[in-house]
């Protein structure tokens, strides 16, 4: 056997670390893909609820649990053994509700349709952090693309807001989850 020359290892080592971030970046759509697609229809159903029957406005916080005990069943059945569940993302889920509704009670929304922007802009944001953190383009992608899509209808469609997040909304978040799941 012949020796393995100092660049034949420094190439090897170096496709062994791309591999590891490709295998990262995938996993982390995986995990992702499932909770945009719940999301998505969350959305369109949420929005386009809100904007037929605008009377309906309590249709949100029915749909914001469905989507946080669904969200949380499939982070909890995507674990590994269960005795090796980590429960931080428990406190973690609850730190964030506590974090939002603070800047809720401060900053007091003046009307539905900035509550209405706001989360989507705080998801689109965590979207983009994360991207950023695992080195996942898709997902960085999507935060912009949800963010660019909100602040567009917000400010210069008011009057096609929740339609437009319905459809739009939805359908990016939907349409992101498919596309992480191929990945």
């Amino acid at each position: 056997m012949a020796p393995i020359s100092p660049t034949e290892a420094a190439d090897t080592l170096r496709n062994i670390e791309t591999a590891e971030r490709h295998s990262s970046v995938a996993y982390g759509y995986r995990m992702t893909a499932p909770h945009l697609i719940l999301w998505g229809v969350i959305w369109f159903i949420g929005y386009g609820g809100t904007w037929l029957r605008p009377d309906l406005g309590y249709v949100w916080p029915v749909l914001a649990s469905i989507g946080a005990i669904g969200s949380f069943a499939i982070g909890y059945g995507m674990a590994p053994k269960a005795g090796q569940r980590d429960y931080r993302h428990v406190l973690i889920f609850f730190a964030v509700f506590a974090f939002i509704a603070a800047q809720l009670a401060i900053l007091k929304p003046i009307n539905n349709m900035q509550i209405g922007a706001y989360f989507p802009i705080l998801v689109a944001f965590y979207y983009a952090l994360l991207g950023i953190w695992i080195r996942g383009t898709r997902l960085l992608l999507l935060g912009i693309a949800t963010s660019v899509l909100t602040l567009a209808a917000y400010f210069w469609m008011p009057q096609y807001f929740l339609p437009w997040m319905a459809i739009v909304g939805g359908s990016a978040l939907l349409l992101g989850g498919l596309w992480l799941r191929r990945a």
